[in-house]
């Protein structure tokens, strides 16, 4: 029975560790993607590409393009614009509530997981998505086919969700 509520509470940590990752993680981008952009410029064409312009094409970023392709897929046309923003939004925090989970019951049981703050595990889970499954699943080109600034801000973003993740888990009372 204690079992059950530790964990329990510890999946309820996980998801708001993952929920706050995920916000800090959304108000980084704007800021990386202009950063990176200034430092390797992409063409406009590369400013095309799916996930490669946050701030100016949001409706093109892989969440949105992964809804679009779900709603075709299930007979249901296209959606709109404000339709593919708001499933983006639903994906990306219910992905990171996910992770956050995980990532907490990881952290409880394997301590090398938190290495780095939390920055291995926003690598692995850059390396996991944009690295490997999207790329598989056609929504977006592998990392070393896209604008080094979209990979640049990417990358880092993700550095930043994994070392949110990390701090948020330790801030509810995560082992250290």
């Amino acid at each position: 029975m204690m079992k059950t509520a530790v964990d329990t509470l510890g999946g309820a940590r996980g998801l708001i560790a993952g929920l706050t990752a995920s916000w800090v993680k959304a108000l980084s981008e704007p800021p990386l993607q202009d950063v990176a952009e200034r430092i390797l410029p992409p063409s406009p064409a590369q400013k095309r590409d799916v996930g490669a312009d946050p701030s100016g094409r949001p409706e093109n970023m892989p969440p949105a393009v992964l809804a679009n392709r779900v709603a075709v897929g299930l007979g249901h046309g296209g959606l709109t614009v404000p339709q593919r923003l708001r499933l983006q939004n639903a994906i990306h925090y219910g992905t990171g509530a996910g992770l956050g989970v995980a990532y907490s019951a990881l952290a409880r049981r394997w301590r090398p997981a938190t290495r780095g703050g939390g920055a291995l595990a926003g690598v692995a889970i850059y390396a996991g998505t944009h690295g490997s499954v999207l790329p598989a699943l056609g929504i977006q080109r592998p990392p070393w086919r896209l604008a080094p600034a979209a990979v640049g801000w990417e990358l880092t973003s993700h550095l930043v969700f994994g070392t949110a993740l990390e701090t948020a888990r330790r801030a509810l009372g995560g082992r250290r």
